[in-house]
């Protein structure tokens, strides 16, 4: 099965060259975070390069990362000439390999079935996980791995919907599996991190790595339900209030939300990411109102009423967190959900954010699906 990982991988790398050329293309328009998301990429493909054998691309990526300004464009096309020599020849040497990345999974669903991965090494812990999920709607399937060697033979198995990966395995930390899941193999499937340590930068880490939810142990098992059932049921979820003593197994998941008619209110004054979001909020039917600085958000909302606001967490005149302060001083607006997006690796923004009580924050870059879900999950809780 290692092979078969080796050329996922090495499958993964066309993305990465994607994601060189859009990068270029922003660090020439100027965009403020082309720099650190560079840089961020160089440091993905460092740590993964001579896992796989690939010392050529670690080597490469360790000179990007330290790279000066001037020589950051540069050396990031070196790498992409390596990284294309190298699915080049791979797929060259071994075109079965590659196509065997492309094959159907070991475990065939069946209609409306739901396939989840647990990565645990604590036969309770696994007892407790199953029983949760098997109070899900619908048909769940799960998928054991007891340590880190039996979870990556499973991971190319099957078409996941969930992963839950316990923080310490025997014979790995979890935060290498994570990263084989979202950064060395391009995975898609969503991850719940389970962990002991509750502290927040350990949680920043596996949030800036890509999990999607974080739950401390030991877990109370109605939030791991309703963590799972968001992302089983793409968040449309009708929410029992803190006081309610209702089951979960009597939480049942509404037939469809869209944002029609929602009205919310984004702060970002990057230009890209205001086009890029305000776009793909509007198709979701949401009626977008932007505002360049954290200034400008305050002004809208004493004129304005919103369901939810998103805040950059660096802007001029007033930056998101200061935003975010002056929201929660004023009485009429401490119930407002409020998303803090913050670039990707930023730890100390990441644990304002928390600090702050900020309703939940997306790392840049993110995707429309991640958007769109974690806005939908925040208006249906404030319901």
């Amino acid at each position: 099965m290692k092979e078969e990982l080796r050329a996922q991988y090495v499958k993964s790398l066309e993305s990465r060259i994607e994601t060189i050329d859009t990068l270029k293309d922003k660090f020439y328009e100027g965009n403020e975070f082309a720099d650190q998301n560079i840089r961020l990429l160089a440091h993905q493909l460092h740590g993964s390069g001579s896992t796989f054998g690939f010392h050529a691309i670690t080597k490469a990526s360790a000179v990007l990362e330290s790279a000066k300004e001037d020589d950051l464009v540069p050396k990031m096309m070196e790498l992409r000439t390596i990284l294309e020599k190298i699915i080049k020849g791979y797929s060259v040497a071994f075109p079965d390999k590659i196509a065997a990345t492309n094959a159907a999974p070991v475990y065939e669903k069946k209609a409306g079935e739901k396939l989840v991965l647990i990565i645990e090494d604590d036969p309770t812990i696994v007892a407790q996980v199953k029983s949760c999920l098997s109070q899900q709607p619908g048909t769940i399937t799960t998928v054991i791995a007891e340590d880190a060697q039996h979870a990556e033979d499973e991971l190319l198995k099957g078409d996941y919907d969930l992963a839950i990966v316990d923080l310490v395995l025997p014979d790995k930390d979890g935060r290498e599996i994570l990263r084989e899941i979202k950064i060395d193999f391009q995975l898609a499937f969503p991850v719940i991190i389970l962990s002991g340590i509750s502290k927040d930068l350990v949680r920043v880490d596996y949030m800036s790595l890509g999990a999607d939810r974080y739950i401390a142990k030991p877990f109370d098992t109605d939030k791991l339900y309703f963590e799972a059932q968001q992302i089983l049921q793409n968040n449309r979820l009708q929410v029992v209030s803190s006081g309610s003593a209702t089951s979960p197994k009597t939480m049942q998941a509404p037939q469809d939300m869209s944002l029609k008619g929602v009205s919310i209110l984004v702060a970002e004054d990057d230009e890209i990411q205001a086009i890029f979001i305000t776009h793909k909020l509007a198709d979701h039917g949401a009626d977008v109102t932007h505002v360049e600085n954290g200034q400008l958000a305050l002004d809208a909302l004493e004129k304005n009423s919103y369901s939810a606001v998103i805040l950059d967490g660096k802007m001029p005149v007033m930056d998101g967190f200061e935003t975010f302060q002056s929201i929660r001083r004023n009485s009429r607006l401490k119930g407002l959900p409020v998303i803090m997006v913050t670039a990707m690796g930023s730890e100390e923004n990441i644990v304002k954010g928390y600090e702050l009580g900020a309703n939940d924050y997306i790392l840049k870059p993110f995707s429309e699906e991640q958007l769109v879900n974690r806005i939908k999950s925040l208006l249906v809780m404030a319901a």
